[in-house]
C-alpha cells in the first residue's frame, strides 16, 4: 500500500532542492520586507465571493465580489485608490485593456484595526459595457482578463507577485464566458475522471473516500461521482478504475441542477464533463479548487 506521507515528504524535498535551500526567503523572486522598504504597496486577497464566470445568456446575473487587504509602509493608509482594468482576446471578440472600476480611499474599510480593506465588485454587464463589445460575439470559453493597480504617493503599482510567505497579491485574475441555462439539456452526460497517482479519488481527506463530484437535480435526484479508492469503502457507488474511469448519467427534461466539485486533497484529480450533444462543458486539472462547477452550455 502506498504511503501518502512519503509522497508529501518527497514533494517538500523537491521544493527545497529547486530553491537550493529552505532556510530563508532569499530564494523568492520578491521579498515582503523589500516591498515594504521600497514603499511598494500591494493587495493581499482575503475573500472571494460568487462565481468568476460570465453568463453569456444573462451577463448582469454574473456578479463578482473580491476583498483585499491593502499593505504598504504606512500600513495601507497612504494608498489613495485601487483600479481594475479589463481586456478580452476571444475567439470572435477582441478589445484592448480599459479601466473597469475605481475605488477611492474614502470607500476603504478597516474592521479589525489592521490594514485597510477594499471591495472590488462588478458584474458581467458592466464588463461588456466598459469594453464596448457586442455580447452576441462572445463564445463559450472566451476569457476576460483583469489587472489590479494601486496608487500611493510614490506612484501606481500593478502585478506585484510572489511575495514573502505566500502573501502574494492577486493583482491579476480572469473569468470565463459560459452559457448557464436555467434548465439542463436532457439526455446522457459523460463524466471522465483521472487520478495522476493511480489510487482513486480522495477529495477531502488523506484517508480517502467520499464523492469527488455531487450533482443535485431540482427533482430531488442526487448523483455522487468519483473513482473508487483501495484504502477504504468510499461510502457511495463509486466508479471502478484507480487511474481513470468514466460514468454516464441521464438527466431528464425540464430540471435544473447544482454541480459541485468537493476538492482534491492530494492534487491528483482531474475530470472532463461532456453534455448530451457531445460538447465538453467543463474540465478540471489536477489540484483544482473545490466549489461549484460552471457548465459551459453555449454549444449544447
Amino acid at each position: 500500500m502506498k504511503n501518502k506521507f512519503l509522497k508529501t515528504i518527497v514533494a517538500l524535498s523537491a521544493v527545497c532542492i529547486a530553491f537550493y535551500s529552505c532556510k530563508d526567503d532569499d530564494t523568492l523572486p520578491v521579498d515582503f520586507d523589500d516591498l515594504i522598504n521600497t514603499g511598494v504597496p500591494f493587495a493581499s486577497e482575503i475573500i472571494t465571493n460568487g462565481s468568476t464566470n460570465v453568463n453569456k445568456l444573462d451577463p448582469s446575473s454574473s456578479s463578482f465580489s473580491k476583498d483585499y487587504q491593502l499593505i504598504s509602509p504606512a500600513g495601507g493608509t497612504d494608498i489613495s485608490k485601487v483600479e481594475v482594468y479589463v481586456s478580452i482576446a476571444g475567439q470572435n471578440v477582441t478589445a484592448a485593456e480599459v479601466l473597469l472600476s475605481t475605488v477611492e480611499s474614502s470607500s476603504f474599510t478597516n474592521t479589525d484595526g489592521g490594514y485597510p480593506e477594499v471591495n472590488i465588485s462588478f458584474d458581467g454587464a458592466s464588463i461588456i459595457a466598459a469594453l464596448g463589445i457586442d455580447p452576441a460575439g462572445l463564445e463559450g470559453g472566451d476569457t476576460f482578463d483583469y489587472r489590479l493597480a494601486l496608487t500611493n504617493p510614490q506612484g501606481t503599482f500593478s502585478d506585484v507577485s510572489a511575495n514573502f510567505d505566500n502573501q502574494s497579491a492577486d493583482h491579476t485574475f480572469s473569468s470565463t464566458v459560459v452559457c448557464d441555462s436555467p434548465t439542463l439539456p436532457a439526455g446522457d452526460w459523460i463524466i471522465d475522471m483521472q487520478d495522476s497517482y493511480g489510487d482513486g479519488w480522495q477529495p477531502t481527506t488523506s484517508g480517502g473516500g467520499g464523492p469527488g463530484i455531487t450533482i443535485t437535480l431540482s427533482n430531488g435526484t442526487v448523483f455522487e461521482i468519483g473513482l473508487c479508492t483501495p484504502y477504504e469503502d468510499p461510502g457511495y457507488p463509486c466508479t471502478p478504475g484507480v487511474s481513470s474511469g468514466s460514468i454516464t448519467i441521464t438527466i431528464p427534461d425540464g430540471v435544473s441542477g447544482d454541480w459541485v466539485f468537493n476538492g482534491d486533497f492530494w492534487g491528483e484529480m482531474s475530470y472532463q464533463i461532456t453534455g448530451p450533444s457531445g460538447s465538453t462543458v467543463a474540465t478540471a486539472t489536477a489540484g483544482s479548487a473545490a466549489g461549484p462547477i460552471a457548465l459551459n452550455l453555449c454549444n449544447e
